[in-house]
């Protein structure tokens, strides 16, 4: 092995062009294997950062009309499903605490987290310094406490032991810190940076006895004995007493119980395991690709092996040789693969959507060098196995003979060629028409209505602290102060104010029922979301008002509750009836409805997702149903306003000097997160299927060029015995394209049958959309016949004399 090693290091340094042209095709192929299994590994596969991480689930809350659905739950719901259930080590829940640090120096904005007691228990991990909090701190009218993040110890307090103990402003409110986390800790729930964490009942005073009150996600860890299903069966059971106990906030819901890492993953499974695919594709075309090269290369060497085989050379030496010559190129391209997966990783972290879980942990890892350098042995094996049991099979006195003559290597040689080429065909089309796919999806998502005008649109997001502004008159007065400021400041055309905004990634709902329908019992009222907005907001969103009036000044605490509808609202509960003067009958727990009268229909406008439907939403007035948070909504004269961040402070500070008031956010880079996860996939995919169409092209034009050379006397014959030029151009371009075609029929059917995995992905486009494989087939069809014409020229420029004599 090591004197083969030697012959085909030799071997390879004779043909420099070849082996540079082989080993970086493999380097693509093997390249975006690896950077795309890195990403798979870390996200998909890697298990999360917990003892026994298996065990851990999320216990959402659903709808026995809608099995699998997942709700967040109320603190009492959460107390009785701890305390009832046997299956459960512990369990903890927790909602999203935005604050903001402050003292000296500028103040902080932290990503933060509200738990019960169990939080650190259950999920195994305890701080690196002090402690987590005991029953007791978490008591309502305890002091304040706090655990933050090793990260936000090292930024804000130098990475001072003595941190442990001190007391900080956060959001106006004093906290003791009393432990800090370990390096690299991370809550790989949602968002997977927390600053700061700090117990529930602290801050959800008012709704730790509201069992309606539904806002908070639940982890619990599964005795080792008790299997997932009798733990969900379990949950259900005590969801269903629950129901019978509390009808009035319970009834028809029950459990949805998903595994932990499935929650941390999300949808971007289906997503990742079409990139795997397709890279995968990428491989074969390249694999294909060098399988042709040494097709032609192995024929150009038969003389070489007809002797060796001459001189006694067993044909398992010759296989064994050349199989050497292909594992050392597939090395070579392992390791530039490396190279360039590495290069990709570090592209991806930066450009990549911030949706996926744990892509900032990407990285080349032993796994990742594993899986490389397996690819590379089992490409070996791909496109290197052919042409060495081909050469080997031919007969010595016919190669001798060949080889003397200069032929061309055999009707084997060419058949062989012409099924590689039609497999890289084939699969060119299927990543091509899958890309196509993805690109329509995308620009179709661009394209939507989103129901406003989203052009010179910023957005603020204000909250006031719960320690000064707890009262709905403090609220109230605050916004009603801000909003007409914020409005005269000059460049600034009219303001308003809602909650939750459009793309801000929150949503709100309450369930209802119509006057005018007849009460079927608790749990049988429809749902709809639920947006608190100030007057102005429609005008300034630019959302059509349809019918009736908006809200105005008048409408206040004192005045009737009054809301707006959608279209879709309109439309799905007041069929045939004019909606304006009907009344909404509003859910609240421990009480009797809240009436609203609807004043006015508005357009639809998109909540969350492009791609999702739009719902039935009420709007409700602000000063009827105030909040500490608001998104302000800016609509400017121009696109750039140099200076308004610093007005708005200013505004802002005016009102308040200690409110943390954040960045200017335009609306239309809201709306262009929620594309960012769609416009991955699109890049990503197009750009692997650009890869294997060039792949295909170079493949093509190398093998109708060599065929082209080993026929230069058969054409320089044609030509003398009356050919046309034009006649061998013919001849050649059909032999290409007639191959061609039959990559592109294979191509079709598997493209038909393949694309039905992206149809989650796809949006207002079929997986069988005519008009993409059309498309496809004309590009890939252009592309063959370009890499075709270039050598079939040569052949029409052949002199019949200089062919003559070419032997």
């Amino acid at each position: 092995m090591i004197n083969d090693f030697k012959y085909a290091l030799r071997m390879l340094i004779k043909a420099p062009a070849f082996t540079i042209i082989a080993v970086l095709t493999l380097a693509l192929g093997i390249g975006a294997n690896s950077a795309i299994f890195s990403v798979v590994q870390t996200v998909l596969l890697r298990p999360l950062p917990f003892p026994k991480p298996e065990l851990l689930a999320m216990i959402w809350n659903s709808s026995t009309k809608e099995p699998g659905s997942r709700q967040t739950q109320s603190i009492p719901d959460f107390y009785d499903l701890r305390s009832q259930s046997q299956s459960f080590t512990g369990m903890f829940a927790y909602t999203d605490a935005g604050m903001v640090l402050g003292g000296a120096g500028e103040a902080q904005e932290l990503s933060g987290i509200a738990v019960n007691g169990d939080f650190f228990d259950v999920l195994g991990v305890a701080p690196l310094l002090g402690r987590g909090f005991t029953a007791d701190e978490a008591k309502n009218g305890q002091p304040n406490v706090a655990v933050i993040s090793h990260g936000l110890w090292k930024r804000a307090f130098a990475s001072d032991p003595a941190a442990v103990g001190q007391q900080v402003t956060m959001s106006t409110r004093s906290y003791r810190i009393i432990g800090v986390m370990p390096t690299g800790w991370k809550f790989p729930i949602d968002a997977e940076t927390i600053d700061v964490v700090v117990p529930i009942e602290q801050l959800a005073t008012e709704s730790i006895t509201q069992r309606g009150a539904h806002f908070l996600r639940i982890v619990g860890r599964r005795k080792p004995a008790v299997s997932f299903d009798q733990a969900e069966q379990e949950l259900k059971a005590i969801a269903a007493r629950l129901a019978e106990r509390y009808p009035d906030t319970n009834t028809d819901r029950s459990i949805s119980l998903v595994p932990l890492l499935e929650e941390v993953i999300g949808n971007v499974r289906p997503a990742l395991l079409v990139l795997l695919g397709a890279v995968a594709l990428v491989l074969l075309n390249a694999c294909a690709n060098v399988a042709n090269l040494l097709v032609a290369r192995a024929a150009a060497r038969q003389h070489e092996f007809g002797i060796r085989t001459a001189l006694g050379a067993s044909r398992a030496s010759i296989v064994r040789q050349l199989l050497v010559e292909s594992l050392l190129l597939a090395l070579l391209g392992a390791g530039a693969g490396l190279l360039l997966a590495w290069w990709s990783i570090d592209v991806l972290g930066t450009f990549g959507p911030r949706n996926v879980p744990r892509l900032a942990d990407v990285g080349i890892n032993a796994g990742v060098t594993a899986y490389t350098f397996g690819i590379a042995i089992a490409s070996t094996l791909l496109f290197g196995l052919v042409p060495a049991l081909q050469v080997s099979r031919g007969n010595l006195t016919d190669v001798l003979q060949q080889g003397a003559k200069g032929s061309t290597g055999g009707l084997q040689g060419s058949r062989a060629r012409e099924i590689l080429i039609v497999l890289q065909v084939s699969l060119s089309l299927l990543l091509l028409a899958s890309a196509g796919l993805l690109i329509r999806t995308f620009f179709n998502l661009q394209a939507t209505n989103v129901g406003f005008e989203p052009q010179r649109l910023l957005v603020l997001e204000q909250i006031l602290p719960r320690s000064t502004y707890a009262e709905p008159d403090k609220q109230r007065s605050f916004y009603q102060r801000l909003l007409p400021e914020l409005a005269a400041i000059p460049g600034v055309g009219t303001v308003g104010a809602a909650t939750p905004l459009p793309f801000s990634g929150d949503d709100s709902g309450r369930s209802f029922r119509m006057e005018r329908d007849p009460e079927r019992g608790p749990g049988t009222h429809p749902d709809a979301s639920n947006v608190i907005v100030t007057p102005g907001y429609f005008r300034t969103m630019s959302i059509p008002l349809r019918a009736g009036r908006d809200f105005s000044e008048r409408d206040n605490e004192t005045a009737p509750g009054v809301a707006l509808v959608n279209d879709t609202f309109a439309r799905r509960f007041l069929p045939n009836v004019n909606p304006i003067g009907e009344r909404i009958l509003i859910d609240y727990p421990g009480g009797g409805p809240r009436v609203l009268q609807i004043i006015g229909v508005v357009g639809d406008a998109k909540q969350n997702e492009i791609g999702s439907p739009v719902l039935p939403e009420m709007y409700r007035a602000f000063a009827q149903t105030p909040g500490k948070e608001l998104g302000i909504v800016f609509r400017t004269a121009s696109a750039n306003l140099t200076g308004l961040q610093a007005a708005v402070q200013r505004v802002v500070h005016a009102q308040d000097d200690e409110l943390f008031v954040r960045n200017l956010e335009p609306m239309q880079q809201m709306i262009g997160d929620t594309l960012a996860q769609p416009r991955f996939n699109m890049l990503l995919l197009a750009v692997f299927a650009a890869v294997a169409m060039t792949l295909a092209a170079i493949g093509i034009y190398g093998v109708i060029a060599y065929s082209v050379a080993q026929r230069t006397r058969e054409i320089g014959i044609r030509m003398a015995l009356g050919g046309q030029r034009g006649d061998m151009l013919t001849m050649i371009l059909r032999q290409s394209l007639t191959v061609v075609a039959v990559g592109l029929g294979i191509g079709l059917v598997a493209a038909f049958a393949a694309t039905r995995l992206l149809a989650s992905l796809l949006y207002g486009v079929g997986a069988n959309d005519l008009f993409t494989y059309a498309a496809v087939v004309l590009l890939l069809g252009v592309a063959a016949l370009l890499a075709s014409y270039i050598p079939a020229r040569r052949a029409m420029k052949v002199d019949p004399m200089v062919a003559l004599r070419y032997e």
